[in-house]
This record gives structure tokens, sequence and C-alpha cells, in this order.
């Protein structure tokens, strides 16, 4: 039996990389910095509630893959993308050293091309000069978004499919808009860690 902790997300500007300066001025301009403030203090209580539910599971780290939504390699690649993201104060991707630490393994999750083109149709958005440009961008995120989320789905499931051995533990950190569970085989136990409300 294989099993996978399925854990919802809300990304912060911190783990969006180098889209997080521009993401987090738009939130702030959009709801103002007090807002922006008291919405980081929840955040960070998310996560101490989360790691210690994740905690209490007590698993196996030896036997545990780490699946992190929006990371395109393992190994010492991806482990170097979680140390950069983590000093950036994602709380994330500072669970994810943690579990590394005691021996779980990082593994590539995401189809980087699909990455690319989400990140360059986000890049138009916020670097288009003039409001007609920032609308058409928009728009243009807009119509691919849907399908996009969809085939990174997929993706996701195809690749815990492929790589969570019997007798493993898996860990996804996945989006709140993504929706894996479909593609995954029967034969993995899914433990929904934050349940949709």
């Amino acid at each position: 039996m294989r099993k996978l902790v399925y854990i919802r997300i809300v990304h912060t500007a911190a783990d969006m990389g180098s889209l997080s300066e521009s993401l987090q001025e738009e939130i702030i301009s959009r709801i103002g910095i007090d807002k922006w403030k008291e919405t980081q203090s929840m955040i960070r209580e998310f996560w101490d509630k989360l790691e210690k539910k994740l905690l209490e599971l007590k698993l196996d780290l030896e036997h545990t893959k780490i699946y992190q939504d929006g990371l395109p390699c393992g190994g010492e690649m991806g482990m170097k993308i979680v140390h950069t993201t983590a000093e950036l104060g994602s709380q994330n991707y500072r669970l994810i050293e943690k579990l590394v630490e005691n021996k779980a393994e990082i593994v590539a999750t995401e189809k980087p091309e699909l990455l690319i083109e989400e990140r360059n149709l986000l890049m138009n958005v916020y670097n288009s000069s003039t409001l007609e440009e920032k609308v058409k961008a928009k728009q243009r995120y807009e119509v691919r978004a849907k399908t996009l989320l969809q085939e990174r789905d997929e993706y996701i499931a195809s690749r815990i499919n492929n790589t969570l051995k019997d007798e493993e533990n898996g860990v996804l950190f996945i989006g709140a808009e993504h929706n894996v569970i479909p593609g995954l085989t029967k034969d993995i136990e899914v433990i929904d860690l934050v349940k949709k409300e």
C-alpha cells in the first residue's frame, strides 16, 4: 500500500520566486498594507498548525517522498530551489527543509515547460506598461489558465503514480486550486490533511 498526504496550500509571495516582489506589490496595492500584514499573520498561523498536524502523523521520513507544487526538479537542484525559497521567507519550503533534514526525499513534481508557460503568461500581465496591454495579457492568461492547471494536475498525478513505491509515503504540497486526486491510481491511500471548506 502507498500513502499520500495531500496538503492544500495557499501560495504566498515568497513561494513565487522571481515573481514574488511584483506579486507582493500588487496585493498590497489592492488590499492595503494593514490587511496584508494581517493576512501574513494568518498564513504563519496556518503553517504552524499544518506542521504540527503533519508531524503528528509520525511518518517514516526515510521512506517518504516530498512532492511540491511548482518544483520541476529533485536532488541537488531541487534542494537549491528549496533553500533559496526558504530564505525568501516561504514557510512551505522551510517545512520541506526540515523534512529533508530528517531523511525525506524531494521528487521532481512538475513539467518544466508548463511552469515556464504559466510564468511567461503571468510576467506579461505584471510587465505590461499600459492598462490596455495589461487587460489583454490578463485575458490571455485567463483563457489558458484552466487547461494549463488541468495539464499540470495530470502530470503531477503521473509523477506520483510512477515514483511513489509500495510501502512508501508521499507528501504533496499543492495549491488549493489544483485537483490531483482523480489522476492517482486506486492503490494510493490519500490522507487529506487540509480538507476543502
